[in-house]
């Protein structure tokens, strides 16, 4: 079947596209050179970098003001709650009927967690007192260990 030399390299490379059908390796040639588009470089990585930066950002203070906006809703919620509560105690004194009315509450620990950096004047007092205290017992209680070694 195969006649010649160069039918022998034809053959040979209709084989190897055969074997190589759907993978294309243009890449590997050794003439080929990326595009500038498609090069990167550190600067290009950089500008990626500092644009992903201000888009994360961006959706931190996005859902930060998101969260801002539910914890104002649920106030004016629990003072509309209030007002109604207010109005039907009135209502339930008319007719004389005794009922407890639900009134929500804010969890102040775990919606605003910051605040457990604010420090009030009564916890520095109470830390003042805590420290005399433990220094009062500790002076009494090497009081009492020389009293025994003697």
């Amino acid at each position: 079947m195969i006649n010649s030399n160069e039918d022998a390299d034809k053959h040979a490379s209709i084989i190897e596209a055969k074997s190589t059908y759907g993978m294309f390796n243009l890449k590997m040639s050794t003439d080929y050179e990326v595009p500038e588009n498609m090069q990167i470089n550190f600067s290009k990585k950089r500008q990626q970098m500092v644009l992903l930066e201000g888009s994360i950002h961006k959706l931190k203070v996005d859902f930060n003001n998101k969260i801002l906006d539910l914890k104002h809703k649920k106030t004016s919620i629990i003072s509309q709650v209030e007002q109604m509560n207010g109005r039907i105690g009135q209502i339930n004194t008319v007719l004389g009927v005794a009922e407890d009315l639900f009134l929500p509450k804010i969890d102040e620990k775990s919606e605003y967690p910051q605040k457990f950096f604010n420090v009030t004047d009564p916890e520095i007092d109470e830390y003042r007192q805590y420290k005399i205290n433990r220094a009062a017992e500790e002076a009494a209680k090497e009081k009492k260990g020389k009293g025994r070694k003697t």
